[in-house]
């Protein structure tokens, strides 16, 4: 048996451990270094993040994020040497430096990527790395890698990274090494030793308080982007892992919530608060559903003459870009002309961040539910739906199409849109081999006319759902697109944030696709034979990636454009409408215009109906209402912001001015989410029993 001299020993650990806070040391420079370099690339002076004590406890509250994910990242390299204590091997310690030299180097090289990854996250999404990062990949995932590989310097980046992990292997040899110490009295070595245990436990916390540090710490001022100032991006890209593991895993929203128990109070009260139905008139007998069921008026013209009805969904298609429109800066080519001859939604908000989410919004009119992944990913998907707007058409006689520009294996369209009331669905894959296209589907102008392709040969009434791709990165346009004039403006220039010529090159693919939007609409309107068309226009979100949003901004932050055009039979004159609504309003607003004496179900409301007040719900847990805005955090459990409307107009937003009980705007949030989670789980419950009935038959 090999002989062991622990207090050799002792002093060869405490050794290590001592040479361990020369580098934690590094690393918090580095950390630091990394959030000053967010400061500089994303903090904008002009909209209040210039004073200077907030931007230093921003700073100071960093650090404390730094010091847990500095810790758990060497935690092997710490548990293996304290282990070294106990375990009598000889070899064991100069196995322990070498072994903690390669996983520092990875760890190290892990932290590096996740900044540079960071950068270009945050840039267009104004966020540091969070759950949306793993949404990413559930797009067509092979677009996404040619999109990165494209329009990001991934080769120069790993490269770097690689010479600059070759660097750090080398001056680790300067921490991790195995030496006999100076011997120095035993009692002294176990002082060491367990001071930096402790040390190591109160970093590894970074709070001496009940919990340790979370994402709920970081909201320590009323600045939006302040509050992103303290949390590095390897922490919160581990509590977005933390959070997808828990989502797929999780169960339904409303039986994780208050409503578990009393579903039939959370539909009813819902039903009152957002639908303006009245609760007194409700038979407490009727079916959980059956409060949203609505139904349009009597128009004996719309029986006789049915129009045909289009939606047309465009990627990237924000609001805010056009108030910059000039002779000189034509970004909208034409549709700004379009939307004053419109019924024109000027306060219409996104339901979620994500494209899918926004889709489905659309097409089943139901919110879309905070912490969930989208609904086509899901059990759901093969589920038909009794609030699918296509269906409501096509029991009215329309021949109902969805057409996508891009694949249909895209979140699992091919599964999820044919269940929806749709007789036809068309992606990429239809068009001609040869149709020229992006890594994300045909050029916009292809679409276009495949789309007037089905109208102009169309024998009965059509009911159109399209999504547009090539506003998407990489903003590839074919070369025979001739552009109008798009010079930015010095106001537009100061609002940019980063490079301009990327910014520029995103206005192009929004001009582009305005374009033929523009051409596809006077295709209609000068086409007698098309001239009893309904065109109801909107964005799955918001022109993302371009500039920064303070808390003032908030509703610019989600704003997108909904207009309808018709002919004067169904829209006598043009007017803006200030009502806030969001795609899951556009099913009743459109079923309301265009069908008589139509059931359907609906959790979203008529936005031409000037009798209802003022409710949008996105699915970041914001609640828009008449007087004020709520931010709930549904992950961290908290309220992020509370503001009131500034002016009557509702454009801008500032700190509250008179007392509101958050809890109970919370509570009515909630129970609007949790009727939404509880109709897809009760019609999925149907749609399997009557699998199994099928399944038994046969």
């Amino acid at each position: 048996m090999i002989s062991i001299d622990y207090h050799q020993r002792l002093a060869n650990i405490s050794g290590q451990i001592t040479r361990l806070f020369l580098l934690i040391i590094s690393l918090f420079i580095l950390f630091s270094f990394n959030r000053f370099l967010f400061f500089s690339l994303f903090s904008d002076s002009s909209e209040g993040t210039n004073e200077f004590f907030k931007i230093l406890n921003g700073f100071l509250l960093g650090i404390k994020y730094d010091s847990a994910t500095i810790i758990y990242g060497l935690s092997i390299p710490i548990l293996l040497f304290y282990l070294g204590i106990v375990i009598p091997v000889k070899k064991y310690l100069p196995m322990c430096s070498i072994i903690s030299k390669i996983w520092t180097t990875l760890i190290l090289f892990l932290f590096l990527f996740i900044f540079c990854i960071d950068v270009f996250f945050y840039e267009f999404y104004q966020d540091h790395l969070n759950i949306i990062f793993f949404e990413i990949f559930e797009d067509d995932t092979q677009a996404v890698i040619k999109t990165i590989l494209r329009n990001y310097p991934v080769f120069a980046i790993v490269t770097g990274l690689v010479i600059l992990g070759s660097v750090v292997y080398y001056l680790l040899g300067k921490v991790f090494y195995h030496q006999n110490e100076n011997l120095i009295k035993p009692l002294k070595h176990i002082g060491i030793l367990g001071g930096s245990f402790i040390v190591f436990a109160i970093m590894a916390r970074a709070s001496f308080g009940l919990f340790p540090i979370g994402m709920m710490d970081a909201a320590y001022t009323d600045d939006i982007f302040l509050n992103k100032l303290a949390p590095n991006p390897v922490f919160t890209f581990e509590k977005a892992v933390e959070a997808r593991l828990a989502q797929k895993s999780s169960l339904p929203f409303w039986r994780r919530n208050k409503y578990k128990d009393d579903i039939q109070s959370a539909f009813s009260k819902t039903a009152e608060y957002f639908l303006g139905s009245d609760e007194k008139n409700l038979d407490s007998t009727i079916t959980t559903n059956s409060y949203f069921i609505q139904k349009s008026k009597s128009n004996e013209h719309l029986k006789s003459n049915p129009p045909h009805v289009i939606i047309v969904m465009m990627e990237g298609f924000g609001s805010w870009i056009l108030d910059y429109e000039s002779e000189e800066f034509q970004i909208s080519c034409g549709i700004s002309d379009w939307i004053n001859k419109s019924i024109y939604f000027d306060h219409f908000i996104q339901a979620a961040d994500g494209s899918i989410y926004n889709l489905t919004s659309t097409i089943l009119s139901i919110p879309a539910i905070p912490q969930t992944i989208p609904l086509s990913q899901q059990k759901y998907s093969i589920t038909s739906f009794e609030s699918a707007l296509a269906e409501s058409y096509r029991r009215n006689g329309f021949e109902t199409t969805f057409v996508y520009g891009g694949k249909l294996s895209w979140q699992r369209l091919s599964d999820f849109v044919p269940h929806q009331g749709f007789d036809h669905v068309y992606g990429e894959g239809d068009f001609d081999y040869n149709t020229p296209k992006t890594d994300w589907g045909v050029y916009d102008e292809y679409l276009f006319q495949f789309v007037f392709n089905i109208l102009i040969n169309s024998e009965t009434p059509q009911f159109i759902v399209f999504f547009t791709t090539t506003n998407h990165p990489p903003f590839e346009l074919p070369p025979s697109f001739d552009s109008p004039s798009l010079e930015m403006s010095d106001s537009l220039k100061t609002i940019i944030r980063g490079n301009e010529a990327l910014a520029l090159k995103r206005f192009a693919a929004y001009q582009y696709t305005s374009c033929y939007l523009n051409q596809f609409l006077n295709d209609i309107y000068t086409n007698e034979k098309l001239m009893n068309t309904v065109t109801a226009v909107t964005a799955d979100h918001n022109l993302q990636g371009i500039r920064n949003y303070s808390s003032k901004n908030i509703l610019h932050r989600f704003r997108i454009p909904f207009f309808i055009l018709a002919p004067e039979s169904i829209i006598s004159q043009p007017k803006v409408i200030p009502t806030i609504g969001s795609h899951v309003d556009i099913s009743p607003t459109l079923i309301n215009l265009t069908l008589s004496d139509a059931k359907y179900l609906s959790f979203g409301r008529d936005l031409l109906n000037s009798n209802l007040e003022i409710i949008a719900v996105n699915q970041n847990g914001v609640l828009f209402l008449p007087d004020h805005v709520l931010w709930y955090d549904y992950q961290l459990k908290q309220i992020r912001h509370l503001l009131s409307w500034k002016t009557q107009d509702r454009w801008e937003l500032e700190p509250l001015t008179k007392k509101v009980n958050s809890s109970e705007l919370i509570q009515r949030l909630t129970m609007y989410y949790s009727v939404a989670s509880f109709y897809l789980e009760d019609e999925w419950n149907k749609k399997s029993l009557s699998l199994t009935i099928k399944k038994e038959k046969n």
